[in-house]
């Protein structure tokens, strides 16, 4: 496992991580899932991203009776909305007894990075959260303050406003607009950078074909109608990947981590296999000039530019 700076807060992060969204789903017992996270820390991962959502405190469970309180590990959980109303609440007060939640749940004296789960432009511009942040930072609860972005133009705004230090978001071969702008402002910020959805949900895997049948329930009808495009753009992608050593999921995360800006990508894994691929994946470089620009051919001539 290779590692690299949070953006310029001075902790070195595994710049392959865990996304949590699938731990404590009930396809599997509790072991399993404890089991998957610990094995994830012993491959060198130390870089743990849940939220208060994922299972409704199931995932940030599971990553509390892995891990605990230990101290060489960064966790990244998130505030959502309100379970019982579905309404955004991102105040202050709120906040307060949010973090408190997931501390317990989590098994730990401060969370790393809290993050703001997906709020709207709106929702940011009511600084009351950022002052919850900061009061919450202050009391040692939590280390650095972060936001889930929808948007690279939503990333891009707050950190000219200076109210994060770590940002997540999507950024895959599919999805490049955090390229234009975000990136640079980033590294010349030191804001950290957390790249979701580097597999856009497992479609750049290869697993899946032109026509076949995605099983239902999974994650990529999510995309709904861009799935099908997904899919016919990452078979273009097929031929190059045979001849990477290493094959299509590889590829695809190499992609990620190619710009330095990034601190680490948070792919998901169901399966100690896929834990192990995506590990595989840290070479501390990305991936060769010349394989990046064969992918920049292949996306130019995509319909409409990339998703």
């Amino acid at each position: 496992m290779r590692y690299r700076e949070l953006g310029k807060t001075g902790v070195l992060v595994s710049e392959v991580g865990l996304g949590g969204n699938r731990l404590g789903q009930d396809s599997q017992p509790d072991e399993y899932w404890i089991q998957l996270v610990r094995r994830a820390a012993d491959l060198g991962v130390t870089v743990f991203d849940t939220a208060e959502a994922y299972g409704w405190g199931r995932s940030e469970e599971m990553i509390g009776l892995a891990l605990g309180n230990r101290d060489d590990v960064l966790i990244a959980s998130k505030m959502c909305r309100v379970q019982e109303t579905d309404e955004k609440d991102y105040s202050a007060a709120r906040m307060t007894e949010t973090v408190e939640n997931s501390l317990r749940r989590l098994r730990r004296d401060c969370i790393d990075i809290y993050q703001l789960h997906s709020p709207s432009r709106q929702d940011l511009e009511r600084f009351d959260w950022a002052e919850g942040m900061e009061t919450l930072r202050r009391q040692g609860k939590i280390r650095f303050a972060g936001v889930a972005v929808n948007s690279a133009a939503d990333g891009v705004w707050l950190i000219e406003q200076g109210a994060v230090q770590a940002l997540q978001l999507t950024y895959s071969i599919f999805v490049t607009e955090p390229e234009q702008a975000l990136f640079g402002l980033a590294e010349k910020r030191g804001v950290g950078l957390l790249c979701r959805m580097p597999l856009a949900r497992g479609v750049l895997t290869g697993k899946f074909r032109v026509g076949q049948e995605v099983p239902a329930g999974h994650r990529a009808l999510l995309d709904g109608p861009r799935m099908g495009e997904n899919i016919r753009r990452a078979e273009s992608l097929r031929a190059l990947a045979t001849e990477y050593e290493g094959g299509m999921t590889r590829l695809a995360l190499r992609f990620s981590l190619t710009p330095q800006a990034v601190s680490a990508i948070i792919p998901g894994a169901r399966t100690l296999e896929q834990l192990e691929e995506n590990v595989a994946a840290s070479n501390g470089v990305g991936l060769p000039s010349q394989v990046s620009e064969q992918i920049a051919h292949l996306r130019a001539g995509w319909a409409g530019g990339p998703a």
